[in-house]
């Protein structure tokens, strides 16, 4: 019994002793071995600076202060540290190298972004255009290319690239050479259909295709009469568009009063009614597809025929004469 009670003792002591001797070894490290110190950022000690022999030069007299330095003066080592000022040097000197260190490799630079880098690969189209000849083109739209059954485009589009007696014939005066190279383009590779121009444009050769979008290209468009006819639900769309029917603006791709806006976005403002409303039916019903990301489809889907027809009217302004 005693033995036991012994043992409990002895338990009970440890676990009072020895938190309180950690405590007391924790209390003493901080205080720097017991000493009036401030807690150090390390319970290892350092060990001091070794103390420099002072030279005629360097050292100062004891009891005497560092002169002030000069304004404006790069600080300097304190007097009596045994360190000697560095030479004076134009710029920022750079930290010496250690003995026997190779020099660093020099850096590479690394290239900047440019717009390219987020750019879609361009159209061939591009190329045909770039290196084309306005007027061999005119010589063929004047002349087509017999030998390959080629007619020419003057035949339908009139010798200055406006049809003379409106129909199904787009005016090609006003358009831009980008826009005719990219639809001249879709007709060859079957993009966009339709039987005559399929024939023609997979005659033509590349070359030939950029020739004759340059040379139209630099032709002015017809008269224009744009908002004479076609009426208030006319003008709303072209201006305005329709929220409800999420109907964007006419003027948002095509400009106000359909002058055309950038290179692939076609003036609508003088081509006749026929042609306006035959093309907005190919969209509507599907036959004609090169439109980017299908707007003029779903565009066309939501307009009626009498707004397709007023829009037309709005466009051609007054039908030509009969001749």
């Amino acid at each position: 019994m005693i033995e036991h009670r012994k043992g409990i003792i002895f338990t009970v002591g440890l676990m009072v002793a020895v938190p309180a001797i950690t405590l007391v070894a924790t209390v003493h490290q901080m205080m720097g071995a017991g000493g009036d110190e401030a807690i150090r950022a390390s319970a290892v000690p350092q060990p001091p600076p070794p103390a420099a022999s002072p030279t005629p030069q360097t050292a100062a007299p004891a009891g005497q202060a560092a002169a002030p330095a000069a304004p404006g003066a790069a600080p300097g080592p304190a007097a009596g540290s045994g360190v000697t000022a560095p030479a004076a040097v134009s710029g920022a000197a750079a930290p010496a190298a250690p003995s026997g260190a190779q020099p660093p490799a020099p850096l590479k630079p690394v290239p900047g972004r440019s717009a390219t880098d987020f750019t879609a690969s361009r159209p061939d189209w591009e190329k045909w255009l770039r290196e084309a000849d306005p007027e061999a083109g005119k010589q063929l739209a004047a002349n087509g290319k017999p030998g390959a059954g080629v007619q020419a485009c003057v035949a339908c589009h009139g010798p200055a690239g406006i049809t003379p007696t409106g129909g199904i014939f787009p005016n090609l005066a006003g358009l831009r050479s980008e826009y005719l190279a990219k639809q001249l383009a879709d007709f060859r590779s079957g993009t966009r259909v339709q039987p005559l121009m399929n024939t023609i444009a997979r005659a033509l050769t590349e070359e030939e295709i950029g020739q004759v979008a340059a040379y139209y290209g630099t032709l002015a468009g017809p008269p224009l009469h744009v908002g004479e006819f076609g009426g208030e639900a006319a003008r709303k769309l072209d201006v305005e568009g329709d929220g409800a029917r999420a109907l964007p603006a006419c003027a948002n791709c095509h400009g106000l009063r359909g002058m055309g806006e950038g290179p692939l976005l076609p003036r609508l403002a003088g081509q006749s009614r026929e042609y306006f409303t035959d093309q907005m039916n190919a969209f509507r019903n599907g036959s004609r597809q090169n439109d980017d990301v299908g707007v003029m489809r779903a565009f066309s889907q939501r307009l009626t025929d009498a707004e397709i027809q007023a829009l037309a009217q709005y466009y051609a302004g007054p039908a030509p004469a009969p001749r």
